[in-house]
């Protein structure tokens, strides 16, 4: 077998995250450098009419399809996709080995990730990723919009990038799929649709050769590192609260990738290396916190809230103000929605908890990831809450919305600046969250051809 981690050290050292530009600039030298094993594949227009591109590499007897950005504010995979193409275009023996035809797209929702380029472009620290954040309404995500029937569910309503992988996914059956999302604060979390052991120990040596570490966090872990991903069947998740009776559940517009390729073939596997943009380093400290996880969920909890109610606070009285649907009014508007309809969550079902559980002394680690991940997430609705505000006030020039704008930032500023105080902030290497994620999507890849039947 071919030496996948000594072909990994030369992989380059990133200064930033690629753009979609220079994404798509990128995919047209590498089709033109390997003309015989890589073709360079237009799916389809996105919704503002942007081409989405896929790069075919290899020919082999099972098929893998793996796109970046499936949400618009989490970067990454287009660095990933980018050198995970080169590599196996330039290593034709790594191609023969594995024996896959790899589908990979770059950027599935360009013109979300469009609107977060001035992050990727740096600085990459949580004030900028705040000051710039969109994310695609989660009723428009192209990975969560896929055509889905089954007892009271017909959804039928696939967006512009929705239907172009599906002129894919429609006539390439799929063994092996890879969203590649990123949370932001901690290591790596490797999700999973269902327990695989055999594949845990090659998850976790792709994150140690990189020096990424295992993230500590409570939910449904299946190991270190492992964690079973209930997101990835948010129409299933959706059927089984409809048949327990409750109504006040989570409009949802179609299922996930995951759910709409397993109806072409039942046995495909999807693995997310979910890794994070920032950590503390005591996330590496197994030593007591003198807390137990109730603290640390109930800090979680306040801070959330409050957060919440100053955005709400803020929506309630600029709405009257509002003129232009920009998409960073139709995003915070679906969420003030949720927030005001309190639909039971499927797309992202939280965590619950018995009293032993939350009883259990935590390390250091699990209070700094817990407690962190509020504090920080906190900054990335406000943020788009600034974004409606500013964008609006330069439409409009409406005195009002300046003033509520200028509340929102200097909110913003509070919060990042408690962020630092209490938190040594330290951003993972791009190159290490790409070596990491190459290696683990080529061992779910191995995996995912001994579930074919």
């Amino acid at each position: 077998m071919t030496d996948l981690y000594a072909l990994l050290e030369d992989l380059p050292k990133f200064d930033s995250f690629v753009t979609v530009d220079e994404q798509i600039a990128a995919a047209r030298r590498l089709a033109a450098e390997y003309p015989e094993g890589v073709q360079l594949l237009e799916l389809g227009p996105s919704t503002s009419g942007e081409q989405i591109y896929c790069l075919k590499v290899g020919e082999g007897r099972f098929n893998a399809f793996v796109h970046g950005f499936p949400n618009s504010e989490e970067p990454y995979g287009g660095n990933l996709v980018g050198e995970l193409a080169r590599l196996l275009a330039a290593n034709p023996s790594l191609s023969r080995d594995l024996d896959y035809t790899w589908y990979l797209v770059m950027c599935s929702d360009p013109d979300g990730a469009r609107r977060n380029e001035a992050f990727q472009r740096g600085p990459m620290t949580p004030l900028n990723f705040s000051l710039n954040y969109y994310r695609t309404p989660h009723s428009i995500t192209p990975d969560a919009c896929f055509p889905f029937r089954y007892g009271p569910l017909d959804l039928n309503a696939p967006t512009a990038e929705t239907r172009a992988m599906m002129s894919l996914l429609d006539r390439v059956p799929m063994t092996f799929l890879s969203g590649l999302h990123m949370m932001k604060w901690g290591g790596i979390s490797y999700m999973v649709p269902h327990a695989c052991p055999e594949l845990y120990p090659g998850l976790q040596e792709a994150a140690r050769r990189f020096g990424v570490f295992l993230r500590k966090r409570p939910g449904t872990m299946l190991a270190p590192g492992i964690m079973h991903a209930a997101y990835l069947q948010p129409a299933r998740n959706w059927v089984r609260h409809w048949a327990a009776g409750n109504r006040n559940l989570e409009p949802i517009s179609g299922c996930d990738l995951y759910e709409y390729v397993q109806v072409i073939n039942p046995n495909a596997f999807m693995l997310i290396p979910e890794c994070c943009l920032w950590y503390d380093p005591r996330m590496l400290d197994d030593r007591p916190s003198g807390a137990n996880l109730g603290d640390a969920l109930s800090y979680a909890d306040a801070v959330t809230d409050a957060a919440e109610a100053f955005v709400l606070d803020l929506w309630r009285e600029a709405t009257p103000h509002l003129a232009v649907d920009t998409p960073w009014r139709v995003m915070v508007a679906e969420k003030m929605a949720a927030r005001i309809e309190q639909h039971t969550n499927v797309s992202n079902p939280p965590f619950e908890f018995e009293r032993r559980v939350r009883e259990r002394p935590i390390s250091v680690a699990e209070k700094i990831g817990i407690e962190g991940h509020d504090d920080i997430y906190r900054m990335f609705d406000l943020g788009g809450m600034y974004k409606v505000l500013e964008e609006e006030h330069m439409a409009t020039g409406q005195a009002a919305l300046a003033k509520l704008r200028d509340r929102a930032r200097e909110r913003l500023i509070e919060y990042d600046a408690f962020l630092h105080r209490n938190y040594d902030v330290v951003n993972t290497p791009i190159r290490s969250l790409v070596g990491m994620g190459i290696g683990a999507l080529i061992e779910g890849a191995r995996y995912a051809k001994t579930l074919e039947r």
